[in-house]
């Protein structure tokens, strides 16, 4: 395995994709059609016009926001419309293009998203948190390059589940679906030591009370300083508040991140598309790898790690009674109502779109 940040990554997948010579497999949540992303579809072109078996999936929320935009925003429509332009070029080329996770009526199941980041090409694979787009490639984010046989073989298959309308749940050193959260849980539950949880996303008070009885005394959370959700910033200094007064440290990157892993004692290293969020792991499909090498973690540790500071926001502060009972009130209407409708309704929803 080899830990790749986002400038490796795109120029390890791009000398993939000029090399590839059997299939080349990309499910990613969106695909922008901007100068990374329209690259990435020219290099894809050239290798189905080479005869290579090019495949891709992404999901349904691609067409509707560009840029982390709604697509209707006129200063994304362009944009939006080069996009659906990329999506029919590269048809035109013989790539098989499949849509997933339909919205529904009414936007029923807008929060059910099929948010898996997965490359596979030839006989080696990608899992991460990367998509394609130019804001993508310049986060703070990276990927795991896997060479092993097997590894590669189930990724390819689970590639392949997914492209059949079919849902699985994987469970091993290879983690889908419905296995994460107890995959997750196990993890958090099993550390004695140390404990470092990132997501560049507000935590949900479920993974809160769980860090809470976490037994590793030496807890920490890197987290963003501004949730890009603006309902959760409301809720953002409650749930702080909460870790603090627990004993969990708080960090952040200098700059935006879309990291996430969870790394217990050094020995275990979970990775993938997830937010290690209630949400993530109950409405979305996902991909986690488990990695226990210890020479990998701590090459792992090193280099995510190094680079982030206190978040200093989070430091307790004085609050008026108003302030903290929105705060919470917030917290627990994501969490209990808006996370608990779209659990309820992610079982019925349809995996690929007619389109």
């Amino acid at each position: 395995m080899w830990l790749l940040d986002n400038g490796e990554f795109v120029e390890d997948l791009h000398r993939a994709l000029r090399s590839a010579e059997r299939r080349v497999l990309v499910q990613v949540m969106t695909f922008d059609g901007d100068a990374s992303g329209l690259a990435a579809a020219d290099l894809m072109v050239d290798a189905a016009q080479r005869g290579v078996d090019v495949r891709l999936l992404v999901d349904l929320f691609a067409l509707r926001y560009v840029s982390d935009r709604k697509a209707t925003d006129p200063e994304v429509q362009a944009e939006a419309a080069e996009t659906e332009a990329m999506f029919e070029r590269l048809r035109a080329a013989g790539v098989v293009v499949t849509f997933t996770q339909p919205w529904g009526p009414v936007l029923l199941f807008g929060l059910s998203r099929n948010h898996k980041k997965l490359y596979v090409v030839d006989d080696h694979a990608y899992v991460g948190g990367i998509n394609i787009s130019d804001h993508n490639f310049a986060w703070r984010d990276f990927m795991i390059r896997i060479a092993d046989p097997a590894t590669v073989d189930t990724l390819a298959e689970d590639f392949a589940c997914t492209e059949r309308g079919e849902r699985q749940s994987l469970q091993g050193h290879i983690i889908t679906n419905a296995e994460i959260e107890p995959a997750f849980e196990d993890v958090v539950n099993g550390a004695t030591r140390s404990l470092v949880l990132a997501s560049p996303y507000s935590l949900d008070i479920g993974i809160v009370k769980l860090l809470e009885r976490a037994q590793a005394p030496d807890r920490t959370v890197v987290t963003s300083r501004e949730n890009n959700f603006r309902l959760l910033r409301a809720a953002e200094p409650y749930i702080w508040g909460r870790l603090v007064r627990s004993g969990v440290e708080l960090r952040t990157y200098p700059y935006f991140f879309h990291a996430r892993f969870l790394l217990a004692d050094d020995d275990r290293l979970l990775v993938g598309s997830s937010n290690f969020s209630r949400h993530s792991f109950r409405c979305n499909q996902e991909v986690c790898l488990l990695i226990t090498d210890t020479d990998f973690i701590a090459d792992f540790k090193d280099r995510m790690l190094a680079d982030t500071e206190p978040l200093e926001r989070a430091l307790p502060v004085r609050r008026s009674p108003t302030e903290a009972t929105w705060g919470w009130m917030v917290a627990r209407f994501y969490f209990h109502v808006i996370v608990g409708a779209a659990q309820v309704v992610a079982p019925f929803a349809p995996t690929l779109a007619r389109r």
